[in-house]
């Protein structure tokens, strides 16, 4: 079973989150901890996991090539950060099958472009998808909702206590790698359950 030995945050809620991130490399078997994901959402009974992709872009003459460099998936008990190899490698195919399952429902922020830039540039799919904006935007009855980032969304519909993720984010181009996990962390825990009251 995967180990999520990286540092462990309390949430504002007195939840504990465990978090592992990973330089994925020719080598890395993924395979275990995005298993040790699928049990948790569904252990958990939402069957849902956060996701959030980070890009690096490069400009070619009046044409942009977007990259996927990295990674968070988070469930309700863990956090998980994939930094991406440039190129791709085989070990690769495991993220590819992951997104493409059918059992679970990837749920994040202003999603739209990163599903258009994960098929064109990557060939990935993702199977069954959920923009939280928009739901949230339906289930309350105002359409702002809908654009509004994850801090924003989080405030609106749980109006948690947002001040260690303003505290990190306020020096992030100081923060350590702990402080951006946490962040990473605070973030997808947020998400998960704007998610989970959306569905009571």
């Amino acid at each position: 079973m995967a180990n999520f030995d990286g540092p462990g945050f309390a949430m504002v809620d007195g939840y504990w989150i465990q978090t592992k991130a990973i330089d994925v490399e020719s080598s890395t078997d993924i395979s275990p901890y995005l298993s040790r994901l699928l049990e948790d959402c569904v252990w958990n009974g939402n069957r849902a996991i956060v996701f959030d992709l980070y890009w690096d872009v490069k400009s070619l003459d009046a044409k942009s090539e977007w990259r996927l460099s990295s990674v968070k998936l988070s469930t309700k008990n863990f956090c998980l950060f994939l930094r991406l190899p440039n190129p791709f490698t085989d070990n690769l195919k495991d993220l590819y099958r992951f997104f493409a399952s059918k059992f679970v429902t990837f749920v994040g922020v202003q999603i739209e472009e990163d599903l258009v830039l994960l098929k064109e540039n990557h060939g990935i799919v993702i199977r069954s998808s959920l923009e939280i904006g928009k739901l949230a935007a339906k289930a309350r009855g105002t359409p702002v909702v809908e654009f509004l980032g994850t801090r924003e969304l989080a405030h609106k519909i749980l109006w948690y206590d947002m001040s260690r993720l303003d505290s990190i984010q306020s020096k992030w181009d100081e923060a350590g790698g702990n402080d951006r996990l946490e962040a990473a962390a605070i973030e997808g825990w947020l998400i998960y359950n704007v998610y989970d009251q959306l569905q009571q």
